[in-house]
């Protein structure tokens, strides 16, 4: 005779596994992150504005604003020389828009329009990093053209979205055509470096009392398999940013002849507490802009994900186990990383050092702090002697909300570009000179408007970055479908 409190047990796990499947069949597609049926027209009327507008992007592709943290190396003339080719290539812009500077090289246009409503920032940087050009198979600096395809330092970061703005906006004012809000065109030339320019830009509009409705930078772009489940192309918009924190972990002793080495050298003390700082992660959180990406990508996933994600409360804990397993992006989603890139001791082999270090860099998730996290490194290195010390930093940006005016454009822009994309907000995991405007705006943004493979997205400041003719001509075509939502 089966007992009563096996048929309880029975009953609630045929409740539980019910509710599960009840909260999986609920747990559908959105309409307001599906397909839209309304179509962008193209950005160009014929091929041959096709190829001016193309002609132009070489252009500014083939200035070498190059930024270096040692600012010995950079060449100004270049950045001047971007400045001036600017002026040429877009003269309605220069002829229209009141141009001031700001910081090193920092370039604010204003743009009139026919309200005194909330403006908008459309924003990118003109700086690139470093080549190797010993590691490209084509000049880095000469925008090649073949078969469809521009070869060049810049094309993905970030001169290809700056294109897409200045272009809509030489159109648009070739057309006549005078936005109800004033636009601001937020160009920066040290993003690379955490430069001045974007925090001058910055206090200035805050100075003159402007709280924008939307500042748009960039962040997330069109990609696939990008989300586990999902064979559909995501159209990510960065709702917020990860702090960051580079840390050196030091210690100091007496150095000496490699020969009769101590017990316990500097270096593998450090050794030592790196192992321990890897064994005790930071603890992972499910943050409100994860959580919603999680639940608005899970309802397009095969079945076995949408039955995960439509019951977060009972596989929470599973996935954070799994995504910690795998590591990469899903984890760097969920918590705060840590990354080793340097370590330094002694310049010879057969001297022991008289110091030597390990150089962490964090990207802290908003659950994290500057401070706590230095204490968190303190408390699980294991050596009190360990000296920790801060050489850059800055906490997690605050979140933008998805329910607002400046989300539903974008989105719409986007969805009228890309018919078959999932838009969907994310974490943007890299910074960007976007945070800074959160002081003056809380719709702040982030999103490349260009569709990147996987592949793609792993030439951002690699070798042979590039970018197709298509994928360009869609970043136009989606600011100029943005420009036409604030008319």
């Amino acid at each position: 005779m089966i007992s009563k409190v096996l048929i309880c047990v029975l009953v609630l796990l045929i409740v539980f596994i019910l509710v599960l499947l009840v909260n999986t069949m609920r747990f559908k597609p959105s309409k307001s992150t599906g397909n839209n049926s309304v179509k962008a027209a193209p950005a160009y009327k014929s091929k041959a504005e096709e190829d001016a507008a193309i002609a132009r992007f070489q252009a500014l592709l083939r200035v070498k604003t190059v930024s270096y943290n040692d600012k010995s190396l950079i060449n100004y003339d270049e950045f001047k020389l971007f400045e001036k080719t600017l002026e040429t290539l877009y003269p309605l812009i220069h002829a229209n828009c009141e141009k001031t500077k700001h910081g090193t090289t920092g370039l604010l246009f204003k743009w009139k329009g026919k309200s005194e409503k909330a403006p908008i920032v459309l924003m990118s940087h003109y700086d690139v990093v470093p080549v190797n050009q010993e590691l490209w198979s084509k000049p880095a600096f000469d925008a090649i053209l073949e078969e469809g395809v521009i070869w060049a330092r810049g094309t993905l970061d970030t001169k290809g979205t700056l294109f897409g703005v200045v272009e809509s906006v030489e159109a648009q004012l070739g057309d006549g055509f005078i936005p109800d809000v004033d636009i601001y065109l937020s160009f920066s030339g040290d993003e690379e470096i955490s430069g001045d320019s974007a925090p001058s830009i910055v206090q200035y509009l805050k100075g003159k009392g402007i709280v924008p409705s939307l500042v748009l930078d960039e962040g997330g772009a069109i990609v696939e398999d990008i989300f586990p489940g999902l064979d559909q192309p995501c159209a990510l918009i960065g709702v917020g940013e990860k702090g960051y924190l580079d840390v050196s972990l030091k210690l100091s002793g007496q150095g000496g002849h490699a020969s009769a080495p101590p017990a316990k050298t500097l270096v593998t003390r450090l050794a030592a507490a790196l192992i321990r700082i890897d064994k005790n992660p930071f603890k992972s959180h499910f943050t409100p802009a994860v959580t919603e990406m999680f639940t608005t990508l899970g309802r397009y996933s095969n079945f076995t994900y949408r039955l995960i994600f439509a019951n977060l409360w009972c596989f929470e804990p599973v996935l954070k186990i799994l995504f910690k397993k795998q590591g990469g992006e899903m984890n760097a989603l969920i918590r705060t990383t840590i990354a080793p890139t340097k370590m330094e001791g002694s310049k010879a082999f057969n001297v022991m050092p008289p110091a030597a270090s390990i150089g962490l860099n964090l990207r802290l998730l908003g659950t994290d702090t500057v401070e706590s996290a230095v204490a968190h490194l303190k408390d699980v290195s294991g050596d009190a002697d360990i000296e920790v010390e801060v050489m850059e930093k800055r906490n997690a940006s605050p979140y933008s909300g998805t329910d607002t005016e400046a989300w539903q454009k974008v989105s719409a822009s986007i969805l009228e570009v890309w018919q078959d994309v999932i838009v969907s907000p994310y974490l943007m995991l890299a910074a960007s000179d976007s945070r800074h405007f959160c002081e003056i705006s809380d719709n702040v943004l982030r999103f490349s408007a260009m569709t990147l493979s996987k592949e793609e997205r792993g030439l951002i400041h690699g070798n042979d970055e590039r970018i197709t003719v298509k994928a360009i001509l869609e970043t136009v075509s989606f600011y100029q479908q943005l420009i036409h939502k604030f008319s």
